[in-house]
């Protein structure tokens, strides 16, 4: 996607964010096709902006831009909003978003005499002073503003951030559980209206599984005819923001998260409610027969994006607007996912025939598509020799620790190469039923390298180690025979396997146990022992 720089000068930028516009939605959905205004009195216009990244602290987001362009795709696919009228800022500073409510404007200005309507959606950071872009704070009281004074005859703002009902608590937003603004179906409505994803004091979550936040992934769902309760072929904000709010509630708290409450602030009057899609007039739909039912998501592999999430029940059918190409349906029980995959076709409604779903694993989404992930680990624990008469005079029991670092999702979603390095030592307790000098210190260097196997990934990580490495040792012996202390110094090397059962506390961040066996041939005094040995630790992993 293109960046847009604080260097432009307004006069190109719009060429520029056209082209900006058109690249992200390529990216998403594949070829556009042009789409009928609602109206031909009516001209809309949107600006879409998405930023991975907040202040130095945050935790950087996975999923921002990646919404936003969604977001972009669908205004134009299935929000009639043509392409040359949808701003795409991607990672954009404070300037940049400014510089894009100006020039947005500028252009509703010159359609004098026709109704206008902006759609604002802004997926990222934010805290409850306003959006962080990076290291920039685009101020809550700002945005309100360019919001409430647009010059669009309706301006509709979607705000998908953490605190973001910051922007209504002090102007008498709250927490809607249910809006309906009973108006007749042709709009003459004018004023603005603001959607958060959560309420003031409350974290907006994302989903590996689901590509996304929870709050966006919902508001797709619905755009593409899931909220369409009235079954008129449009999809209104009233329909819209209870889709949503209901959809993000349920899917919070189950999550294992607090719950998400978004937010509702408007300030309408006139007549007629506003459509934010037509999935009926989408290039191409998909029909989940009557006699189905069940939790399912629709999963588009050309793009890794899950594109929606229904819960049907049977005697109704679903039809959902989705791009043309092979989709994935997945269906979710408490136990099992199943899978079907179906071809819709461009410009044809295509009923669904479950016929043979394919039991696959339950974490089947979350491997799929997933970038390579670096991993720094910690451990700290014992390592003991077996043999006694070896533990007694020449390898300790010893105190050991060290780091580790991995890179899950290059081989496989299920194999992970790794690197590990160890240092320890141990002191020894004199024995007076040994006639020679034994050994009153030992200091040792592991270094290895291996892949590991995940066994099981739910409800906790257990995974298989193989590794083959190299063991350093120093031995220190003082003895009244010797005038001081005698070094000899070992090096071999080592083969080991482990099991490591490890549980994720928070995200990103796992803690476990890892049990360690392993075969070190040992050269003493110009003999050969073949040593087994244990070690086990308290493990910290953590994403980088």
């Amino acid at each position: 996607m293109l960046n847009n720089q604080k260097s432009l000068a307004l006069s190109s930028r719009r060429h520029l964010v056209a082209l900006a516009a058109w690249v992200a939605l390529l990216a998403t959905g594949g070829p556009l096709r042009a789409q009928e205004h609602p109206s031909p009195d009516v001209q809309r216009f949107a600006i879409v902006a998405g930023h991975n990244i907040g202040t130095s602290s945050s935790t950087p987001l996975r999923f921002a831009q990646k919404d936003a362009a969604k977001m972009a795709h669908l205004f134009a696919t299935l929000g009639r909003i043509p392409s040359k009228n949808i701003m795409v800022l991607t990672a954009p500073s404070t300037a940049d978003l400014e510089a894009a409510f100006v020039e947005t404007s500028n252009r509703i200005r010159k359609e004098a005499g026709r109704r206008t309507e902006l759609f604002v959606y802004y997926s990222g950071h934010a805290d409850e002073h306003g959006l962080q872009l990076s290291e920039d704070l685009f101020a809550m009281g700002r945005l309100r503003t360019l919001v409430s004074e647009s010059p669009a005859s309706v301006t509709i703002a979607i705000i998908d951030a953490c605190h973001s009902g910051a922007i209504v608590r002090d102007k008498g937003g709250k927490r809607v559980p249910l809006l309906d603004l009973s108006l007749s179906p042709d709009s003459t409505a004018t004023g603005h209206a603001i959607i958060t994803s959560s309420s003031a004091g409350e974290k907006s979550q994302e989903s590996d599984e689901l590509r996304g936040s929870f709050f966006t992934h919902f508001l797709a769902s619905g755009m593409r005819g899931d909220a369409d309760g009235s079954g008129d072929g449009k999809v209104t904000l009233y329909e819209l923001y209870n889709y949503a709010y209901n959809k993000t509630r349920l899917r919070s708290l189950t999550s294992g998260g607090r719950q998400q409450h978004p937010s509702f602030d408007y300030a309408m009057k006139g007549q007629g409610q506003i459509v934010v899609t037509y999935p009926s007039s989408g290039l191409a739909r998909l029909v989940l027969p009557a006699d189905l039912s069940g939790n399912f998501l629709l999963y588009s592999p050309a793009q890794d994006s899950v594109l929606a999430e229904i819960t049907k029940k049977v005697g109704k059918e679903a039809v959902l607007a989705v791009p043309p190409g092979v989709v994935e349906l997945f269906k979710r029980t408490d136990s099992t996912l199943l899978r079907t995959r179906v071809e819709v076709i461009e410009g044809q409604v295509t009923r669904l025939e479950p016929g043979q779903m394919e039991e696959v694993s339950r974490t089947y989404l979350l491997e799929k598509g997933a970038r390579p992930v670096v991993i720094l680990g910690a451990k700290g624990g014992y390592q003991l020799f077996w043999n006694d008469t070896v533990r007694q005079r020449s390898i300790l029991p010893s105190v050991i620790g060290g780091i580790e670092l991995r890179v899950d999702n290059l081989l496989a979603s299920w194999a992970s190469p790794y690197v590990e390095l160890l240092v320890g030592g141990g002191v020894a307790s004199n024995s007076d039923t040994l006639d020679q000098p034994i050994a009153t210190s030992t200091s040792l260097l592991e270094a290895g390298a291996g892949i590991s196997f995940r066994l099981l990934k739910w409800p906790f990580t257990i995974e298989l180690l193989p590794e083959a490495g190299i063991i350093y040792l120093r031995r220190k012996v003082e003895s009244p025979q010797f005038a001081g202390p005698v070094n000899d110094d070992y090096a071999g090397p080592v083969t080991t396997a482990s099991l490591i059962f490890s549980k994720e506390i928070i995200r990103g961040v796992s803690v476990g146990l890892q049990f360690k066996a392993g075969y070190y041939y040992f050269r003493e005094d110009s003999g050969a022992k073949h040593l087994g040995f244990s070690e086990a630790f308290f493990t910290a992993l953590m994403n980088l």
